[in-house]
């Protein structure tokens, strides 16, 4: 998913350029990552209304939300911000201080790992992300897949870490015997007494 806003059509596109906007003013955010989104589109018709094609769409989105450590969300506040962004749909946003994120990203924190690696970044301000530690290699996907698969609301998601990878032994050089070389040496008188090698 990893920047691919263009997987968005043009409404879902706007809307998350809205929810960023409005986000990143009324908390001051340094990251925001978007790690999840959904589509539900209903189309209705009817034989009984001259209008025969309605359509009504709901987007749903999950971001994390990386603030200052000085930054305090209370539940008062997240409400607010819910309430004024209802219109472009569900935003269920993941709000933590960066020096809480950059322990958890140090720790191997299967979410905050795997967002940093795989989700779409929607905001940087002031290249906040070069504060974060490199991301993990792609070797950790099945780790992520199945931690996801095993509870899509990642309930336990401050305290999951990765497994260290287990690499592959390298295979020992298996050296082949030496064979013995018999070198015969004789003298040849048309040669000068010179000697001559010859391999058995």
């Amino acid at each position: 998913m990893k920047n691919y806003i263009n997987q968005l059509n043009g409404k879902e596109q706007n809307a998350v350029y809205c929810i960023r906007k409005l986000i990143a003013n009324q908390l001051n955010a340094l990251i925001i990552y978007c790690f999840g989104c959904q589509t539900n589109v209903t189309t209705r018709r009817s034989a009984f209304t001259k209008n025969h094609f309605k359509e009504t769409r709901r987007f749903t989105c999950d971001l994390l939300i990386i603030t200052p450590d000085e930054i305090a969300v209370d539940e008062e506040k997240r409400a607010d911000i819910q309430e004024m962004l209802s219109h472009f749909g569900t935003v269920n946003m993941v709000i933590h201080p960066l020096k809480l994120v950059l322990r958890k990203l140090n720790e191997g924190n299967i979410f905050f790992s795997w967002v940093q690696r795989e989700g779409m970044l929607l905001l940087d301000r002031n290249n906040s992300t070069q504060l974060l530690p490199p991301a993990v290699e792609a070797a950790y996907r099945p780790q992520a897949a199945q931690y996801f698969m095993k509870d899509y609301a990642m309930n336990d998601y401050l305290d999951v870490k990765f497994e260290p990878l287990v690499k592959p032994e390298p295979k020992p050089k298996v050296e082949l015997p030496s064979q013995p070389v018999e070198i015969k040496l004789t003298l040849d008188a048309a040669n000068g007494w010179r000697a001559v090698a010859t391999k058995m």
